[in-house]
């Protein structure tokens, strides 16, 4: 494997490695804060922000880089825009201004890492997925 393919399976590994630990972290804070999900939403968040992710750094570690970037970046970019509405914009309970309490400011801050990551994640993804062949 050259060296390119290697840095860009390797950080798409890293990047995954990432969000889970950030998404244990901000599952963690919607316990503290009492922010309970729906059963659709547990079922996007394990399907599409965990399973996802996992298997497309899966398909990138040992088939086709670009094809596993590419899933990779649709996961996290699905995963941000669901995250981004949920914390951000849509007036519900899990909404970041509707958390209230000791626990408002780690919801707030696992929330946004997570938004962070997913982004990140995307791009990264995105980039990789769209390059030239080499």
């Amino acid at each position: 494997m050259e060296t390119p393919a290697r840095f860009e399976r390797v950080t798409l590994l890293v990047l995954a490695l990432v969000h889970v630990v950030v998404q244990l972290t901000h599952g963690w804070s919607h316990i503290e804060a009492d922010v309970s999900l729906t059963a659709m939403q547990q079922v996007f968040i394990y399907v599409v922000a965990t399973f996802m992710p996992l298997a497309a750094v899966f398909v990138a570690l040992r088939k086709d880089v670009r094809l596993g970037a590419g899933l990779f970046a649709i996961s996290m970019a699905a995963a941000f825009l669901f995250g981004y509405l949920a914390h951000f914009v849509i007036d519900s309970p899990d909404l970041h201004s509707n958390v209230v309490g000791e626990h408002a400011d780690f919801f707030f801050h696992s929330a946004l890492s997570l938004a962070i990551i997913e982004f990140a994640g995307f791009a990264f993804g995105f980039a990789i997925a769209t390059r030239k062949p080499r």
